[in-house]
């Protein structure tokens, strides 16, 4: 499963910029340097609230030009009264009949 980068530190192992921060199963930060594959966890709620107050957030920036509004779809309306469906033809006698009729 890939994990999403909840901010950026500089990497302790090999001091890149932009190690990705991000959390593991139990909901700790931990780096993960794209530029040397180091991991580094934190294990607890002291280290977790340090590296959390040391990394850069993740910011997201959508450009005006690419989101496009368009005008809602009118949803036909249900038709008032559901039409009747008759019920399917049965067969006089059913599956059993030929077996009562040999004896």
């Amino acid at each position: 499963m890939k994990k999403t980068p909840i901010g950026h530190v500089t990497c302790p192992v090999c001091d890149f910029a932009d190690a990705q921060v991000k959390e593991d199963k139990n909901g700790h930060a931990y780096i993960h340097c794209s530029d040397c594959n180091a991991q580094t966890f934190t294990r607890n709620d002291f280290r977790n609230s340090k590296l959390r107050g040391r990394m850069r957030a993740v910011t997201v920036t959508v450009p005006d030009d690419t989101v496009t509004v368009t005008a809602p779809v009118p949803v036909p309306k249900a038709p008032e009264k559901p039409v009747p469906v008759p019920p399917p033809a049965k067969k006089p006698g059913g599956w059993l009949q030929p077996l009562l009729a040999q004896g």
